[in-house]
């Protein structure tokens, strides 16, 4: 009578094996799409949340895309974001134009391209985070903007 009811109880778990396994390798998502810009150098992205980028801190998801001949052709580059975990995010890029690895700023704001994924930008200010928010809660991989 016992070794029924622990055959039964081990082909429950054996059942249960591919949904665990399932589980285990989608630890995130893939935000993914295309930056157009005019200028030269490399773009440097961030994919931040709401305290990264309203604290002015560090994301752990950063990339600097280099652009070659073929980018610049195109005017275009591509970018992925991998293993990103659901919740809100926004992207934040800049063109390096001058190959220093920073945005540099003058009295009015950015003297290098930047942009940011969504609308528009406002007037005279940059964009809060609730403006250019949007939700990870599966694959993202039409995105586009640009930098200017």
């Amino acid at each position: 009578m016992l070794s029924k009811r622990f055959i039964k109880i081990c082909m429950g778990f054996l059942l249960l094996i591919p949904a665990v396994l399932s589980w285990a390798e989608t630890t995130g998502f893939s935000v993914a799409g295309n930056i157009a810009f005019t200028k030269t150098g490399a773009l440097y992205c961030s994919l931040v949340t709401q305290k990264h980028y309203e604290n002015n801190e560090t994301s752990p998801f950063n990339l600097v895309l280099p652009v070659g001949d073929q980018e610049r052709k195109a005017k275009r580059v591509t970018f992925a974001f991998e293993d990103v975990p659901a919740g809100t995010y926004a992207i934040q890029c800049f063109q390096d134009v001058n190959d220093n690895g920073t945005l540099d700023q003058g009295q009015f704001g950015p003297k290098e391209p930047w942009g940011m994924y969504r609308p528009k930008r406002p007037p005279f200010r940059g964009p809060t985070f609730k403006e250019i928010k949007f939700e990870v809660t599966s694959d993202i991989t039409d995105i586009t903007f640009e930098v200017k």
